[in-house]
């Protein structure tokens, strides 16, 4: 019997694992706002099912630039217009100097004219390179030559007009281009928070309730989960309390039926075919049932022990007070017969 509980169990099991294979999980959560970060809520498992293991799908981040990304903006600076050098508007014949600098090293800074967007090159600064020292770019009517080189850090550039008409030499790309200099913000995911917060979980028909602290997920920043294997189905709260930053949380989440955002715990009983095997709360129930009908049969059999006890005990004093009159008898008889 052991054994076909475990196999069906274990037949539940397969079942509800090919169904999220074929419809994908976490389908359903609750993202909300908290001042300035944003945390995401729900079962890691939806649907959720009773009798399977499950547990808290938490991700917190905030907005903000990712770690190495103020490099990478300060990086994407030589694409701002103008960022790095400008020159005047240059008359036919005339020149302009610009010395690259040892920090604008590995490097690319693109350019362009004003007059005309499509004369266009770029500079590439490395080590490496086998340009150094004055290297001479030439602006015609359509292009610039060379358009795109490579120098070393301290080469001096010198741009000379051969155009019809005036031309400029400017770093970055050009307007129409549409580069901005607004740093774009992005979601930055919070670590270090399964020491500081915590969640809990109340089964609301029930009132049931837990605490549980939260646990990391492998090479996924600011995601977090705890374990629980739900064993009713029904409306769930998620309270999610303590510190983010040193920033006081304590939020309250609620399951669908309740109004909220992610899924109840369901029944497994829809996706079992074609037998229907019992939730574990019923065998639960059935187990409890069978236990409770065992203590009545054992307060039975006690009870009808202390009776047959106290019938014995009374046949006992009936013998003894028998026997105590039999004695006396015997000895008023004697004490007869001694008088004659």
């Amino acid at each position: 019997m052991k054994f076909l509980f475990v196999l069906s169990l274990a037949l539940i099991a397969a079942v509800i694992g090919a169904f999220n294979l074929l419809t994908g999980t976490a389908s359903a959560h609750e993202q909300r706002e908290v001042g300035r970060y944003e945390l995401v809520v729900g079962f890691i498992v939806e649907p959720a099912f009773e009798g399977l293991k499950n547990g808290l799908d938490l991700r917190v981040t905030k907005k903000g630039m990712k770690e190495g990304a103020m490099a990478m903006e300060m990086a994407m600076d030589t694409a701002e217009h103008g960022a790095v050098f400008g020159s005047p508007a240059l008359a036919p014949g005339e020149t302009f100097t610009f010395e690259v600098e040892h920090d604008l090293e590995d490097m690319t800074i693109p350019y362009h004219s004003h007059e005309n967007h499509d004369i266009k090159g770029s500079i590439t600064v490395s080590h490496d390179a086998e340009l150094s020292g004055m290297v001479e770019i030439t602006i015609n009517d359509a292009m610039v030559m060379p358009a795109d080189i490579t120098v070393k850090p301290g080469t001096m550039l010198m741009w000379t007009n051969r155009a019809s008409g005036a031309q400029t030499a400017t770093s970055g790309l050009p307007p129409m281009e549409g580069h901005t200099h607004e740093p774009e913000e992005v979601d930055v995911p919070l670590e270090g928070l399964e020491e500081t917060l915590k969640w809990e979980i109340t089964h609301v028909a029930s009132g049931a309730t837990r605490t549980l602290d939260l646990r990391t997920i492998f090479r996924d920043p600011g995601h977090y989960t705890a374990d629980l294997i739900p064993t009713a189905p029904g409306i769930y709260e998620f309270r999610i309390f303590g510190t983010v930053e040193g920033v006081e949380v304590n939020e309250l989440f609620i399951s669908r039926g309740g109004g909220g955002g992610f899924g109840d715990v369901e029944s497994s009983g829809d996706l079992q075919f074609p037998e229907t095997l019992p939730e574990v709360r019923e065998i639960e129930g059935a187990v409890r049932g069978v236990q409770t009908t065992a203590e009545q049969a054992q307060d039975a059999a006690l009870s009808a022990g202390e009776n047959a006890s106290s019938a014995n005990t009374l046949a006992i004093v009936g013998i003894i007070l028998g026997v105590v009159g039999i004695v006396s008898g015997a000895g008023g008889a004697v004490l007869g017969m001694r008088k004659r």
